[in-house]
């Protein structure tokens, strides 16, 4: 009896043994291997793409990765990205006095530079002379510069040596468009002013240098531009009187007006600014102030005086 007794026990611990041998190696056949771990992330991966931000699957039979087409008659509106506003300039400064006119941002320089010397009915230079001349050619049919005075360079070819290159630039390329150019007048020393505006003066019947209008026809001396050297009365000719109406429309002065900034001269004394310049308009005086200042100047129909108080 106990014999047959354990030998049930064998038996029944026999059948244990071998179910937990079973269950181990079924768990082991269940378990994924380190190969498919990777192949369920890829799996994951690709089932991600192209699935709305919400999780709810792609729709049936669009390929992963493919972007969603709209449903007909569904527009789309892309966003408008608006440019970040321009800062506003301060009010005193060039820039803000600018717009205050509705100008655009002048350029930055210096107008205590010799470029920007004033020199009106209101600002007399006294006796000033520039510190070196250089003598041009008064119909520009030499073209060299020269640095001391000859019977061949009289003074009415005389300007401040800084301006004479770029001023024999301008005047040779207005003679390749086949136009005569003549110098008739540059530097004017304080004494031939005073001369200058006692002829003019006693020729006209007045005493001030004014028309009936207020303007200035000759300046006094001291007050006359021709006298910093920085401009030149250029005409086609020499002319022993000159009137506005008669030279505005000769071809010379239609394309001085229309090149000049590009060399960086000015129209000095334009037509319709006479109450600011206090100069009569005069189509032959040009005035050298550099390239920047010249172009904002000519293009937006401004004379010096104006130009200068943006700075002010």
């Amino acid at each position: 009896m106990k014999i047959f007794i354990r030998i049930i026990r064998v038996i029944f611990g026999i059948v244990l043994l071998a179910g937990f041998v079973y269950g181990l190696l079924t768990f082991a056949k269940a378990a994924p291997q380190s190969g498919d771990y990777r192949e369920m992330i890829e799996d994951q991966r690709a089932g991600d793409v192209g699935r709305p931000a919400d999780g709810t699957p792609a729709s049936s039979g669009q390929t992963p990765g493919a972007a969603t087409a709209p449903a007909d008659g569904v527009e789309i509106v892309t966003p408008t990205v608006e440019p970040a506003p321009s800062p506003t300039p301060l009010p005193d400064t060039p820039a803000g006095r600018a717009a205050a006119l509705g100008l655009p941002a002048p350029p930055q320089i210096d107008v205590s530079s010799w470029e920007f010397l004033l020199v009106n009915g209101d600002h007399s230079i006294d006796k000033y002379v520039p510190e070196q001349f250089g003598f041009l050619n008064q119909t520009i049919s030499e073209t060299d510069i020269q640095t001391s005075y000859s019977v061949n360079r009289s003074y009415d070819g005389a300007v401040d040596i800084r301006i004479a290159q770029p001023l024999l630039d301008m005047c040779s390329a207005a003679k390749a468009e086949g136009l005569s150019v003549y110098l008739t007048s540059c530097y004017r020393s304080y004494q031939l002013q005073a001369e200058n505006f006692a002829r003019v003066n006693a020729n006209n019947g007045i005493s001030d240098g004014k028309d009936a209008q207020g303007h200035y026809i000759t300046m006094p001396a001291g007050c006359s531009e021709h006298q910093s050297g920085l401009c030149a009365d250029i005409v086609d000719k020499w002319y022993p009187t000159m009137r506005a109406a008669e030279q505005r429309d000769k071809p010379l002065q239609v394309w001085l007006g229309e090149h000049c900034q590009d060399y960086g001269f000015i129209l000095r004394f334009p037509e319709g600014k006479e109450d600011i310049t206090g100069v009569m308009y005069e189509p032959w005086h040009f005035r050298y102030v550099g390239t920047d200042a010249a172009k904002y100047i000519m293009e937006n129909h401004l004379c010096l005086e104006e130009f200068l108080t943006l700075y002010q």
